[in-house]
């Protein structure tokens, strides 16, 4: 079954939901929408190389970071891995603050899948050839740099434009599926946070990004001014309120508002256990 703990960025959910999964041998599935790049590392605060020996972590370093990733590119990796039938055969927690990955995987979204067979053969053709296939199927070249990768899922979008997709039914339980924790000390964890961002080399991971993606442009910490510190914060302070709002709306979430952890994992085991 896939229950999921979520909660206001910096609230400290990753850690709990890492000490269950170790107790519970499980595996955690990533609902962050940064995590997905590869090279994001430090600004995702994605789990370290030995969290992820010691636990099977989903949903991270999935994607390039030139690449616009959306919640139905996040779906159509779950369909890739075989991910609904995988919660029918084993618990698994789902941890982040992404509400949209979060509300499309329980409310059974419509979207426009890939096809595995037009993707093989739309990568046989080089970027010329690409160029052509747009040129005489008409198809309008989006307003953007070209690159391959970009032709191609633009190709695609059009041969599925009237290819609809139900995103197959979860186990989950039917009335409360997880825990929205709301920590009252967010702030001050997002600072902690950020500074610990920036001595561990945040600034250079940002350089090293060559044609960082629309999406990661528009992420915490991407518009780089002279004061890195106060600007990851104030952007971090925006997302968390963002992210109250959205999550409130959530009915088949319980919300906690404390910032006791062990109070959240116990919670979050009898929900399991129930």
């Amino acid at each position: 079954m896939l229950y999921f703990l979520t909660g206001v960025t910096s609230s400290g959910k990753s850690y709990v939901a890492h000490e269950i999964a170790i107790e519970r041998n499980i595996p955690i599935l990533s609902l962050d929408s940064m995590a997905v790049y590869k090279g994001l590392d430090i600004l995702s605060a994605k789990p370290t190389d030995v969290m992820q020996a010691q636990v099977e972590y989903l949903g991270i370093d999935i994607a390039d970071h030139d690449q616009n990733f959306s919640v139905v590119d996040y779906l159509n990796y779950l369909i890739d891995i075989d991910f609904p039938k995988m919660t029918y055969e084993q618990d698994i927690l789902a941890v982040g603050g992404t509400g949209l990955y979060f509300s499309s995987m329980i409310k059974n979204f419509e979207f426009k899948p890939t096809d595995p067979t037009i993707r093989a053969e739309l990568e046989h053709l080089n970027y010329g050839q690409l160029l052509k296939f747009h040129e005489i199927y008409k198809i309008e070249l989006p307003n953007v740099e070209l690159n391959k990768r970009r032709l191609i899922r633009n190709i695609e979008a059009s041969l599925l434009e009237d290819s609809k997709y139900v995103f197959p039914k979860l186990n989950i339980k039917n009335d409360n599926v997880g825990i929205f924790w709301n920590n009252p000390d967010y702030k001050i964890n997002i600072q902690k946070r950020t500074k610990n961002m920036i001595e561990d080399g945040l600034a250079d991971e940002l350089r090293s990004l060559k044609n960082p993606s629309k999406t990661i442009m528009q992420a915490i910490g991407m518009n780089i001014d002279t004061d890195i510190e106060t600007n990851i914060n104030q952007k971090t302070y925006k997302l968390a309120k963002k992210q109250i709002t959205w999550f409130k709306k959530e009915l088949s979430l319980v919300s906690h508002t404390t910032n006791d952890s062990n109070f959240i994992k116990q919670k979050m085991i009898e929900l399991m256990h129930e």
